[in-house]
């Protein structure tokens, strides 16, 4: 082991050695082409540096962004209500057995326990109609809702004989306020369950073939995400169909949910709706809301593509600089591309005051702004000053805007940037590049 580390040492040595001697050499033979990689590599480094410090910018903010969220999130949900969560009803009979425990005394004791039998549903027709009620906490934006809701259930006694059968509704979890809760059975109020806030129980013999037709209805406050549970346990309904309504423009559908069988939509609502015959239930029914205007993941994805921005600035100024003979020093460099960086410095501060996209417009503004400014005290012509106002609006303005079209962006970077490549092919198609190095 000691050998192979002595190996690697001396090779690592001479491969050093050599590179010295061959750049001390190159040096002496082309001192003017050493003096021009040496110039790159100061280039390259301001870059990765200020590269690195607008993602270091980004992670902060996408931390930042993260605990606020979730601080704010759990605010207005105590305060609105959260994801809302309705359990279907259960239809069902009960049997009683006895059994013997013993007690903590170690006495034998004789008790009822009871098993109850979900059985199938006839009809279960639920209507859900989500109206968005956006909840705003300092610059940040909930997708709140009212949720109104109708269900119907017919069950019916499939046996030979009259049963007692159990009929329980449970009201939503994690909703805020619930209010015009009503129950009916056959059309009339029902009056067995005195107490229905903790939702309805009924219990009741049916006859040979005896249908019932339970109707519930109520509205609820809730946030984010909607979901109808069949998926908890399996359940056999004859005639399945439960339609959704909402007048949010933009939702997904999240894991362990059925995709719509139609989707229908205009400039005001869209309506899903799932019909099944003999359905066995295995998913839930579920959407979740999309706003625009939280854009803290935006920001950071931003931040994280500041390196492919920024190279892609100053390849465009500096291609462009050597074809039109414009002589730019590295420390001209530098001072391009911190007036670039200034955008994601004052962006990371000013999107804490102000909505995200006037913050992000005015950074822009700003750092545009200063870098022409200096552009025109170089005092190298009009063509540099357009060449890194056009590098300015592609790669700060053109690729900010397309980050706030996620499905988007990929797209409209690769235009922007062949857009790029396209007008510096114009402006350098003529140039004698072997006089140029």
């Amino acid at each position: 082991m000691a050998t192979f580390g002595g190996m690697v040492f001396l090779g690592f040595a001479l491969v050093l050695a050599a590179f010295i001697l061959i750049s001390v050499r190159a040096s002496q033979m082309y001192p003017q082409l050493v003096l021009k990689i040496f110039k790159y590599l100061i280039i390259l480094f301001f870059i990765f540096a200020f590269s690195v410090a607008a993602v270091v910018i980004g992670l902060r903010i996408d931390d930042r962004h993260e605990s606020s969220y979730s601080k704010n999130r759990k605010s207005v949900e105590d305060i609105w209500g959260g994801g809302v969560i309705q359990n279907p009803p259960a239809f069902f009979e009960r049997t009683v057995g006895r059994r013997t425990v013993v007690t903590d005394d170690n006495k034998k004791v004789e008790e009822d326990y009871y098993v109850d039998n979900i059985l199938s549903m006839a009809d279960h027709k639920v209507n859900v109609n989500i109206q968005s009620s956006i909840r705003e906490k300092g610059l940040l934006k909930f997708a709140g809702y009212r949720a109104v809701f109708k269900g119907e259930y017919r069950v019916k006694n499939t046996y030979n004989t009259g049963k007692t059968f159990y009929f329980n509704f449970s009201l939503p979890e994690n909703a805020g306020n619930i209010s015009g809760f009503t129950a009916t059975l056959n059309g009339e109020k029902i009056s067995q369950d005195k107490n229905l806030a903790d939702g309805l129980d009924w219990k009741g013999v049916l006859s040979p073939g005896q249908e019932m037709v339970f109707k519930l209805e109520y509205t609820a406050n809730g946030t984010r995400v909607y979901r109808y549970s069949l998926g908890n346990n399996k359940l056999e309904i004859e005639n399945f169909s439960f339609e959704l309504i909402t007048d949010f423009g933009d939702y997904m559908i999240p894991e362990r949910a059925m995709v719509p069988g139609t989707v229908a939509a205009d400039s005001q609502k869209t309506k899903l709706s799932w019909q099944n015959q003999k359905l066995i239930t295995g998913q839930d029914i579920a959407l979740e809301f999309i706003i625009p205007g939280n854009y803290g993941e935006t920001a950071y994805r931003l931040f994280y593509y500041s390196p492919l921005a920024m190279a892609l600035f100053i390849m465009l100024l500096l291609v462009f600089s050597v074809a039109k003979e414009i002589k730019l020093h590295p420390m001209h460099y530098l001072f391009l591309i911190t007036g670039f960086f200034i955008f994601y410095l004052l962006a990371s501060y000013l999107i804490t005051y102000v909505p995200i996209i006037p913050g992000i417009m005015i950074s822009v503004l700003v750092s545009t702004g200063i870098m022409l400014y200096y552009a025109s005290m170089l005092k190298k012509g009009t063509v540099f000053m357009q060449a890194v106002a056009m590098g300015s609006v592609i790669f700060q303005w053109i690729f900010s805007i397309a980050f706030f079209f996620p499905a988007h962006t990929g797209f409209t970077i690769t235009i922007a940037s062949i857009l790029a490549f396209i007008v510096l092919m114009k402006q350098t198609a003529s140039v004698e590049w072997n006089s140029k190095w």
